[in-house]
Order: structure tokens, then C-alpha cells, then sequence
């Protein structure tokens, strides 16, 4: 495939980020994105684009690049076309009480108002499903969970708190379990 250098060159990032949304330190997790407009319940706030790879090359690609990508479908998974150095879309953190949910497989959207200044987030039980992931979580919020596992999907409570917006691909396992 011949690719336009010309349109290649103009083009910033592989994703879309609102302009109601910048991209700052958050303390304790690093880069974080945050509101600088209010932000309306169902409003698109991100689409992630970028690279993507087989579920066979992903530890391979995790031990290499680090853990910023999720499947897409069982066998595929989408990560930014620079893991080393993501861009913006790809800097949402986690939260147990996040403000963020999805809509397909790629789409961001707020779950609720949004208010300026405050953090976006979202559950990575919303697209996360490797049962031998896991993370230490400190969500600062009454309702975090401490950990989350690749599992997390599964709880009953966690798939009545999201309903509807999962990504399809999670989606679907819970339609299918």
C-alpha cells in the first residue's frame, strides 16, 4: 500500500480528542485528561486510533512497549502507534467511580455532566478482559476496588454499573457468559 506523504505529514494524531479536553500532570498517575469546557452526558470526548496487532504478538508487545492497548475482538487489539510516547486519547486513567464510559468499540463518551476541572476516567473493566492482568488501584474514592484484574468484567455489580457501556467486544462476553 502506497501511502499520501503529503496528507501523512498534515496529520497529528492517529485519534480524536474533544477540544473540551486537555491532556495534564494528574497527580499520582501521570499524564491524565481533563475538562476545560463542561462536557455533556453521551458527548463523544475521545476516539482512539492506532496501530493494530494479533493477540499472539501481544506479551511480546507488552514487554517491549508497555500495557497501553486493548482488544478490540478476541483476537485483535488496538494500541497507539507510539506506545512509548501515547497520544492524548490513550492518557484516560482508571477510576471505579469514572465519569467516562464507551459506545462501539473505540468511542468515549461521558457517563454524566462533566464539569471543568474535572478529571476524565473510565473503568478498564470497560475494555479490559486478560485474566492474568492486573493492577494496584487508589482511585480515592469510597467505591474503589483496591485492584483491578482482567476479570473485573465478570462481577455482576460491575455489569449492572455499566450497562451500556462496555465496549462491544466486552459486550458480547457478557452477553455470551
Amino acid at each position: 500500500m502506497d501511502y499520501n506523504r503529503e496528507l501523512l505529514n498534515t496529520i497529528k494524531s492517529e485519534s480524536y480528542v474533544s477540544k473540551k479536553v486537555i491532556r495534564k500532570d494528574s497527580p499520582g498517575k501521570g499524564a491524565g485528561l481533563f475538562a476545560v469546557e463542561n462536557i455533556t452526558k453521551n458527548e463523544i470526548v475521545s476516539i482512539s486510533g492506532g496501530l493494530i496487532i494479533e493477540a499472539r504478538e501481544w506479551s511480546t508487545f507488552r514487554e517491549k512497549y508497555g500495557d497501553y492497548a486493548y482488544f478490540i475482538e478476541s483476537n485483535f487489539l488496538i494500541a497507539p502507534l507510539n506506545p512509548k510516547d501515547p497520544s492524548d486519547d490513550w492518557r484516560m486513567n482508571h477510576c471505579c467511580h469514572p465519569n467516562c464510559g464507551i459506545k462501539g468499540q473505540i468511542v468515549f463518551v461521558a457517563l454524566k455532566d462533566i464539569q471543568v476541572g474535572e478529571e476524565l476516567t473510565f473503568d478498564y473493566a470497560m475494555t479490559e478482559s486478560d485474566p492474568d492482568y492486573s493492577v494496584q488501584l487508589n482511585c480515592e474514592k469510597s467505591e474503589c476496588r483496591k485492584k483491578f484484574t482482567g476479570n473485573d468484567w465478570k462481577s455482576k455489580e460491575i455489569q449492572s454499573k455499566y450497562s451500556g457501556y462496555f465496549s462491544l467486544y466486552i459486550q458480547e462476553k457478557i452477553n455470551n457468559s
